[in-house]
Order: C-alpha cells, then structure tokens, then sequence
C-alpha cells in the first residue's frame, strides 16, 4: 500500500507540474484531470472512498469538464499563443523559488511524520465530512462557489466579446 501511496503522490506532482508547464491549455486541462485522479487514488489509500468518489464525479467530471467548455468556447488561436521563452534570471529565479517551495514541503512532512500523521476514526465518512465541510469550513466552502461563479461569468463575458469582434463570413 506504501509503494501505492508513492505512485500516486508521484503521479499527482509531476501531472500537476505538467499543468504550469503546457502551453495549450487543452493538455494542460487534461494533465489536471491525471492530478485529480492520481488525488482520489490517494483518497482511497487512505480508506476514504467517500472523498474520492466525490473527487472524481465534482472535479475531474463536473469542473474540469466546464474548464475544457470555456477553453473550447474562447478558441485561443496559436497566434495568441506563441512561445515566448523567459529570461534566464526569471528561471533562475523560478527554480530558487520552487527549491525552497520543496525544501519547505520537504520539512513540513519529515515534522509531522510519526503519530501526529494518524488518521482519526471516521476519516472520510460522510458524516465526518458533511459535519466538518457545513460546521468549520462553510465560510471557505460559500465563497468557492462564489468564487467559482464569478469565473464562469467572466469567462462567457470573454467569449461574447470575442464572437462581437470576429469579422462577418461573407457567401
């Protein structure tokens, strides 16, 4: 099961590395959908089938599906998408920064391993879960819906905007 876990967790990184790196977000909506499974596989290493189920049917198939809609409906042109290669300091900068990103994450799990990692009775229930998303979290779970929301409107106000600037077809 540990071998299982390591898969996962290594799937999940390098899958989301791949979604900041693409440059066409199709692949990169695509390698979030191989983040969001290599997720629920986690979930369920963990014996928190609930969760996982529930990664699967909201996130990779309700959101992620609305994300490759709106792409789709913006139809980004390759013009629009041109290869532009960053400076050296800017990597050299971005790969200092993503060091101590992993140092810190490297630190933060080698402090909490031992028996502060174990896992409560009940992880993952739906009780344990309805109880803690609609007690303690309901604050952050409102305003992602808002949040949510007001991406899916600014994105069709995008794309209205667009289809007023395309040029009429003529017979």
């Amino acid at each position: 099961m540990t071998i299982l876990f390591y898969i996962l967790s290594a799937l999940a990184v390098l899958s989301a590395v791949a979604v900041i790196s693409f440059r066409q977000p199709v692949y990169s909506a695509l390698s979030l959908v191989v983040t969001l499974f290599s997720l629920a596989g986690l979930y369920l290493t963990l014996h928190a089938e609930f969760l996982a189920i529930i990664q699967i049917l909201t996130y990779a198939g309700a959101i992620l599906i609305l994300f490759i809609f709106i792409i789709m409906l913006l139809n980004l042109n390759k013009d629009e998408l041109k290869e532009q290669t960053p400076a050296l300091w800017r990597r050299i900068v971005l790969a200092l920064l993503g060091g101590f990103l992993f140092a810190g994450l490297w630190w933060g799990v080698k402090k909490l391993s031992g028996d502060s990692a174990k896992l409560t009775e009940g992880f993952g229930s739906i009780a344990s879960s309805g109880k803690l998303l609609f007690t303690e979290y309901v604050l952050a779970f409102e305003i992602s819906g808002i949040l949510l929301t007001v991406a899916l409107i600014g994105a069709l106000v995008l794309a209205k905007r667009r289809l007023n600037y395309l040029p009429e077809e003529k017979n």
